[in-house]
């Protein structure tokens, strides 16, 4: 254990200035043992943020002028603590840590001036990011919903509010994958970094995003970076009224270190502005002071001091404050200039649903997924996602695939790394776009525009949610901020919201339940789709898929492994070769099905060959076109439960083995 004083000093250095505003501002920040840190190029969020969490890693004040003569520790007896913030008085400050290593991290404060140090909230999950709200709450990131990332195999952390002692905590962020750094801006909204993980949006990882909530969670906004590269953004912080400073970075690296940014709350939608580029110096994080400047927690990248340290960042200029070259100095805090406005909570306790008015759901600026004006939008199909959950029994079994250590984990309810989901309504919009809607409360939701055939031409690709009694408005799908919609008055609201809160009228859609036993009746028993020549060149036999598609067929049977095969040499991310998850009218099957090109045959995605011949009769009905269209639009799931514990599935044998077959 670390006794509390004296903090011994191996080599500090120290700056010799400091502006003389600061020079009393009371900083605090966290050292860690200088051997911990690193962590893999593709690691989760979870991994990242608890690698700041090392045994060892303790908390220390200091006067910001003068920090190595006046450095000294405080709250004292914790194997682990981190992640410090003060209170707008500048009085306390709470973190998290743990008393011992068989703990999880939880919720602590210390007075500044006592050193008495008070548990806050434990709950069995850790809880790490905790901020001081305006309203007297403490927000912060948790796992205690339980539930595992849309990447699978970690729990996911969302945002959590807790009010007082003895109190539960309540969730305030509904992203399947993690939602990790709140901060407070001026105006008292939360700005966060979110895990946006749906399908194959930014295959095989995603891409993370910086978002904007309301401090009772209603109001989900993105600010920036939820399309665009690079993967990670986080850290955020507020400098002044009008930016917002990041780091951004292409993988997680050292403490999730990489360049700092600034975006201008006016124009989220613009050029990054690089304060400190990763060519001279990485960035773990920054503190702005009461001066307008920034404390940084940040390592040369030429190796000359290897740890990271303390620096003042004032006018694109840094100047070294203190680095201890036994330990890395993370996570500066300092007292809030002013406090952030407190905002007043429309969240009405005990109601379950809230409503959701899109004033026109054809405004869109993604060109990546067409013009949805191009093509008359039909109908408004909300979905439902369905996160994975850890329960008594234990996790969900999860697979990684050989040579595709990167891409989503395999588990029981699909391979495709889409989320399980359900239909909560097909809605008509109105004349003009528009959409009135009742929705279920706190569930991550999505939309997808359909044409009139019933395939999805837009795919929302992230997920936002609708608080208890929250009046939602949107304007479109990812419009254009800088043009005012076009309909003020929305013809949708001339009725009552169109109610999609009664589960009897939800579906979902799974190979397991709903398509297995069409190819079992149909398509296996016809002999088209066997050696030696199948039908539009598409097999169904064990013996037709590739070796990397083995372990699919060994956990999921022949049948779904052969729909999902993988195009020769190219990633998932433009989809199998008969299987575009998420993308039933440029999947090859639904051509097969369909008998006719549904788009430019190169086009969205392109097919390893052009496609030998369509289906020769009419095998299925309407409906059961109508099971495939929906059941690959929705990602293309095995199954819709997952439950913990071993593998649930036995491997069909309803397609016997070939010894050779020829699939060209």
């Amino acid at each position: 254990m670390i006794s509390n004083l004296p903090v011994v000093l191996a080599c500090a250095a120290l700056a010799l200035a400091a502006p003389s505003e600061d020079e009393e501002s009371l900083l605090a920040f966290v050292q860690v043992p200088a051997v911990t840190g690193e962590v893999p190029a593709n690691a989760s969020p979870g991994e990242f943020l608890l690698s700041r969490y090392p045994s060892g890693a303790r908390l220390l004040l200091a006067e910001l002028g003068n920090v190595a003569s006046s450095i000294h520790g405080i709250a004292s007896g914790f194997e682990s603590a981190g992640e410090p913030s003060f209170h707008p008085g500048g009085e306390k400050l709470c973190f998290a840590g743990r008393r011992s290593a068989d703990r999880s991290l939880s919720l602590w404060e210390v007075d500044i001036e006592g050193g008495e140090t008070v548990a806050l909230f434990e709950s069995g999950y850790d809880c790490i990011s905790p901020i001081y709200s305006p309203n007297r709450r403490i927000v912060f990131a948790s796992q205690l919903a339980g539930e595992y990332e849309e990447h699978g195999g970690d729990l996911s952390f969302s945002l959590h509010e807790w009010s007082a002692r003895g109190t539960e905590a309540r969730r305030l962020t509904f992203n399947p994958s993690s939602e990790i750094e709140p901060a407070f801006l001026p105006d008292g909204r939360i700005v966060f970094s979110s895990w946006q993980h749906v399908g194959n949006h930014f295959w095989p990882r995603g891409v993370f995003a910086l978002m904007l909530v309301n401090s009772d969670g209603t109001g989900i906004f993105p600010l920036t970076g939820n399309h665009r590269l690079p993967w990670l953004k986080r850290g955020a912080t507020p400098l002044g009224s009008e930016r917002v400073v990041f780091v951004r970075a292409d993988r997680a690296g050292t403490f999730g270190a990489g360049e700092l940014v600034a975006v201008s709350l006016d124009d989220p939608f613009g050029v990054h502005e690089v304060l400190v580029p990763r060519a001279s110096f990485e960035v773990a994080d920054a503190a702005p002071t009461p001066a307008g400047d920034l404390v940084l927690a940040a390592r040369p990248t030429d190796g000359s001091r290897p740890t990271f340290g303390l620096y003042l960042w004032r006018g694109g200029e840094l100047e070294l404050l203190f680095d201890d070259p036994l330990q890395h100095e993370l996570s500066p805090a300092l007292v809030p200039a002013a406090a952030p406005e407190r905002r007043i909570s429309t969240v009405v306790p005990g109601k379950e649903s809230g409503q959701l008015l899109v004033l026109d759901c054809r405004e869109s600026d993604r060109v990546d997924q067409g013009d949805p004006r191009a093509k008359p939008v039909a109908a408004v199909r909300v979905i439902e996602g369905l996160p994975l959950h850890h329960e008594r029994g234990g996790a969900p079994s999860f697979l990684t695939l050989p040579g595709r250590e990167d891409e989503p984990r395999v588990h029981a309810a699909s391979a495709t790394g889409t989320l399980p989901s359900r239909i909560l309504g097909e809605v008509a919009p109105a004349a003009d776009g528009s959409l009135y809607l009742e929705v279920p409360a706190d569930r991550p939701l999505r939309l997808q525009l359909l044409d009139r055939e019933g395939f999805a031409i837009v795919n929302e690709r992230a997920w936002f949610w609708v608080r208890p009694g929250e009046r939602r408005v949107c304007i479109g799908c990812h419009e254009d901020r800088e043009l005012a919609p076009r309909n003020a008055a929305p013809l949708a609201v001339a009725d009552e919201p169109v109610d999609l809160s009664d589960e009897r009228g939800w579906r979902t859609v799974s190979f397991q339940r709903d398509l297995r036993p069409i190819l079992e009746a149909t398509c296996s028993q016809s002999g088209c789709h066997s050696s030696p020549t199948p039908t539009a060149g598409m097999s169904l036999m064990p013996a037709s898929f590739s070796a990397e598609d083995v372990p699919l067929a060994e956990r999921f049977g022949a049948g779904y492994a052969n729909l999902l095969a993988r195009q020769q040499d190219k990633p998932f991310a433009v989809g199998g070769r008969r299987v575009h998850p998420g993308d039933a009218h440029a999947s090859p099957l639904m051509w097969m099905l369909y008998g006719e090109a549904l788009e430019e045959p190169y086009a969205p995605a392109p097919f390893e060959r052009p496609i030998p011949e369509f289906h020769p009769d009419e095998e299925l009905t309407p409906v059961e076109l109508e099971l495939f269209r929906t059941w690959i639009d929705l990602g293309a799931p095995y199954d819709i439960v997952c439950p913990p514990g071993p593998w649930p599935h036995a491997v069909s044998t309803w397609a016997p083995p070939l010894e050779e077959e020829d699939d060209r």
